[in-house]
């Protein structure tokens, strides 16, 4: 009621309040309509009564389709239940608003994610009347977010899985390091609880080494404002409780973020056994550089060595040979001693060259299948002569049996001289040298029994140490000390064994055992060579083109070869002139040094195979380096032969006797 003192307001026509209404109305209408997110109202039984466009656009329906259906017929069958009972607490009051993500399936079969608000409308008695609900597309924003899942469920199996630490380093307001993100191996990296180093970057400075220190705190410093940022490597040491001193390194990458403001991406790595690799190879390498400098070095004394030996014990063997008759008798025995001497010169040498490539573990081998039998023959037809000047007998092997032997050839043959030589040299006056072969099980054993003094048990126990000679180096017996090291040594690396059995008074017996091979056909065992004689004067059947730049040395082989007067022999002082002189006139044979003054043997063979006049041309080799694996690597270039200095005069005869017959017959 209004004061009397005060005039009443007037009245609102009707009509005016009408319009007014019938206004707010419209704009309500309007709002609903134009609204951006889709707006619906839903009958109590989820019956779309009313919805916008946006709505419309939301779900993928036409109007008037998406007014016959229910909430419930376009709801995903995972998030049915869920809002069913959401509609069921809003009806019963225990909800006032139910807000909630959820999926819409839409008529193409493609599933949305919306963000849905549904409040109930009640009467003026409370009663439930329908639903009002607010819907957002978020399909997109769920979308990044599973992106962004899978990204970090990426980065934290790699975290897991990649070796070391990945890591995301920020910088604070003060310029202070912080770990932005850090993988899962914290603690087993630095021994320290993953949270404490998320929480304080600097706390697994602890475990840097005091001396790399500085340098890690200079890593963890801000870039200063414009600076040119660039990856970095980085390398430190850490000392850990359990494991001690470790080598950490890593990479990291500069970020500038959206923002401005500067990221490292990095990862950081347990370095330790990837660097004690590298310096293993390394060693290795510089190993194999040093093993390569010292064959080099065995392969070089081998020939200054061997060539000065070759004019001594070769015109010894010339004069022996070819001045019978002619040299009284003390004469001929000068004559042996200057042999005998010069050949126990060349043993020696052999004997440390063959030592010193063993221990260094570059002997080269070449096991292949081969009868004992055959190379304990050919073994005590070269220790002949010594067991003749000796009076010592050599008994024909007992051979039970002759299995076939996994060896290489030539190093067993040469363990055999030597354990033949050694039975002979230390044996009685008159004694006798009984070899004989026995198979047990896998293995084969070649034995040598002598009829000596034997070897004490003390004696037994230095036997295989370098240079002791065992009280022999007081007798006029002569010897090194390590010949019976290199037959246990050859033994060894061909998978064998070297067995001495000895009783002082009672002789001595060693036994190579090596290993058997399957049985294979293998040629008979070669008869013993002739001694060279000469032969009547022929006409030329051989040309021989030597390429030799040592004097002394064509002296001796001129010499040679007049044992052989069907033989022409043409000389050549270096490596061009040989070329010089095959092309004006082709030979039947090359007898080619291997160190010539402006080539290698090598280098003169391959030139001489490019040309196809002379590429068939035999090519031996002669040579003061007798190393093994020159020898082999001669074969595999294609040289027909390989002769050493000093200079076999039984072999080199015999290889000229080898080609005048192929001459003869072709």
């Amino acid at each position: 009621m209004q004061p009397p003192d005060q005039p009443a307001a007037p009245a609102t026509p009707p009509s005016a309040e009408l319009a007014d209404l019938r206004a707010q109305v419209a704009r309500y209408r309007a709002a609903f309509k134009l609204s951006a997110p889709g707006q619906a109202v839903v009958g109590l039984n989820g019956r779309f009564i009313e919805v916008n466009d946006s709505l419309c656009q939301i779900l993928g329906y036409p109007v008037q389709d998406l007014l016959q259906r229910r909430f419930q017929d376009i709801t995903h069958p995972d998030d049915l239940a869920r809002d069913t009972q959401a509609a069921a607490d809003l009806k019963a009051g225990i909800l006032d608003e139910y807000r909630k993500e959820k999926r819409y399936l839409r008529p193409d079969g493609t599933t949305i994610w919306a963000q849905v608000t549904s409040r109930l409308a009640r009467d003026e008695q409370s009663q439930p009347l329908y639903f009002v609900s607010v819907t957002e597309d978020i399909t997109e924003r769920k979308a990044s977010e599973q992106a962004l899942r899978e990204r970090e469920a990426l980065l934290s199996s790699m975290g897991k899985f990649v070796p070391g630490l990945i890591h995301k380093i920020g910088f604070d307001a003060e310029g202070r390091a912080r770990f932005l993100y850090l993988s899962d191996r914290a603690m087993e990296m630095f021994e320290l609880p993953h949270e404490l180093m998320e929480r304080d970057y600097y706390a697994h400075h602890i475990r840097v080494h005091p001396d790399d220190l500085a340098y890690a705190r200079r890593l963890s410093l801000a870039p200063k404002p414009g600076a040119r940022l660039r990856p970095v490597d980085f390398e430190y040491r850490v000392i850990l409780p359990s494991k001690g001193l470790r080598v950490y390194g890593g990479h990291a990458i500069p970020v500038t973020e959206e923002d401005g403001s500067v990221v490292w991406y990095g990862h950081t790595a347990d370095l330790t056994d990837k660097k004690a690799l590298l310096a293993a190879r390394m060693a290795a390498q510089v190993a194999q550089d040093a093993n390569r400098a010292k064959n080099e070095f065995l392969s070089r004394v081998s020939h200054e060595l061997r060539t000065p030996l070759n004019a001594v014990i070769g015109f010894a063997q010339l004069l022996r040979l070819s001045s019978a008759g002619q040299l009284n008798a003390d004469q001929l025995q000068q004559v042996a001693h200057i042999e005998n001497a010069g050949s126990h010169l060349l043993g020696i040498i052999s004997d440390v060259l063959d030592l010193s490539r063993i221990e260094a573990g570059n002997l080269p081998l070449a096991a292949e299948p081969c009868r004992p039998s055959m190379l304990l023959s050919e073994a005590c037809h070269l220790v002949g002569p010594l067991a003749s000047e000796r009076n010592i007998a050599i008994c024909p092997p007992q051979v039970s049996e002759d299995p076939v032997v996994c060896v290489d050839p030539i190093r067993l043959r040469q363990v055999l001289v030597n354990l033949l030589s050694n039975a002979i040299k230390y044996n009685r006056p008159h004694g006798q040298v009984s070899p004989r072969i026995l198979r047990e099980g896998e293995q084969v054993a070649i034995a040598i029994d002598d009829t000596g003094l034997g070897l004490t048990a003390e004696q037994q126990a230095h036997l295989f140490e370098p240079f002791n000679r065992l009280g022999a180096e007081c007798t006029s017996v002569e010897g090194t000390g390590i010949g019976l090291v290199i037959v246990r040594k050859l033994l060894e690396a061909m998978h064998g064994r070297l067995e001495v059995r000895s009783q002082p008074g009672q002789g001595s017996s060693f036994i190579a055992w090596v290993p058997q091979a399957d049985a294979v056909d293998l040629p008979a065992a070669p008869a013993p060579s002739a001694s060279p004689t000469a032969r009547p004067a022929t006409e030329t059947e051989l040309v021989v083109l030597y390429a030799e730049d040592n004097d002394v040395n064509i002296e001796l082989v001129r010499e040679v070869l007049k044992l052989r007067p069907g033989c022409q022999l043409l000389v050549a002082g270096n490596g061009a002139e040989a070329l010089r002189m095959a092309h004006a006139h082709v030979p039947d044979l090359f007898l080619l040094d291997m160190h010539l003054g402006d080539m290698t043997g090598f280098e003169l063979a391959h030139q001489l195979a490019q040309d196809p006049q002379l590429a068939d041309v035999p090519r031996v080799a002669f040579s003061a380096d007798a190393m093994p694996d020159q020898i082999h690597r001669a074969r595999e270039r294609g040289f027909n032969g390989y002769l050493t200095k000093p200079l076999d005069i039984r072999a080199l005869l015999a290889c000229i006797d080898e080609h005048i017959e192929r001459m003869r017959g072709q």
